[in-house]
């Protein structure tokens, strides 16, 4: 469904797309969702999210990565309920665009705003809040185990996936990983669903289904790829065989 708004893009975006990692259930290798990567046509996404950021063009990116997101989603069809990962900042979860996208979703798509723990303000949770409501949006906790992760902090936020870091997931050896246990042991008494990052070899696989992830993403499941690449995927009933995970995006 386009948006009424849609507009091209230029300048600093001027090129750039979405590419989509897959997401996959542990189990079977199944892909289960996808998440949006900016990647602009030159540049780092770092060095343009920075520049977007001391620029204060965060409504212009807003606007220009609910458009990119609407338009790939029409561009492949789902047989089944699908997990639609996407970041949102502080300054964009107040945008104008944000809701309208999320109501144009594809019935079987479900959106899941990822945030981090240190971003969610008291005007950040009150919108995520609206966005829930009103949009069925999920929430991600994006990246714990960096910074001051705090589990206590997680109680008080409406959370619907954690993500686990992929400094954890990696950690398989050594004392370091006794206490990535004990870390995850504490999110597990929250009972929501553990998502783990940078899965890149089926030994980091077989540790985070250890440690409790249901679910995951990295390059053992597949690269960032354009959109029609990744609709072929799960058109393949959603099963990487190993040119997946080996290609370049």
């Amino acid at each position: 469904m386009p948006l009424p708004w849609t507009t091209p893009s230029s300048g600093l975006l001027s090129g750039s797309i979405l590419h989509w990692q897959p997401v996959a259930d542990l189990e079977n290798g199944r892909i289960i969702g996808m998440e949006a990567l900016l990647r602009p046509e030159t540049g780092s996404p770092t060095s343009v999210l920075s520049e977007i950021d001391k620029t204060n063009r965060w409504k212009i990116f807003t606007k220009w990565e609910m458009e990119r997101i609407i338009e790939d989603l029409a561009k492949i069809s789902f047989d089944r309920s699908f997990f639609v990962f996407f970041n949102l900042s502080p300054k964009q979860c107040v945008s104008e665009w944000v809701l309208p996208t999320l109501l144009a979703f594809p019935d079987l798509a479900a959106p899941v705003i990822e945030i981090t723990e240190e971003a969610a303000t008291e005007e950040h949770l009150k919108q995520l809040g609206r966005m829930r409501r009103e949009a069925g949006a999920l929430i991600a906790i994006d990246d714990f185990g960096t910074g001051h992760s705090n589990i206590d902090r997680l109680l008080d936020l409406p959370v619907d996936f954690v993500k686990i870091d992929r400094k954890l997931i990696q950690t398989t050896s050594g004392p370091d990983q006794c206490l990535v246990e004990g870390v995850i042991r504490g999110i597990r008494t929250m009972d929501v669903p553990l998502l783990g990052e940078g899965i890149e070899n089926e030994i980091h696989a077989r540790f985070a289904r250890e440690i409790g992830c249901l679910t995951g993403q990295g390059w053992h499941f597949g690269k960032p790829m354009p959109i029609g690449k990744l609709g072929a995927l799960i058109a393949s009933k959603g099963i990487p065989s190993a040119k997946w995970g080996q290609e370049p995006g």
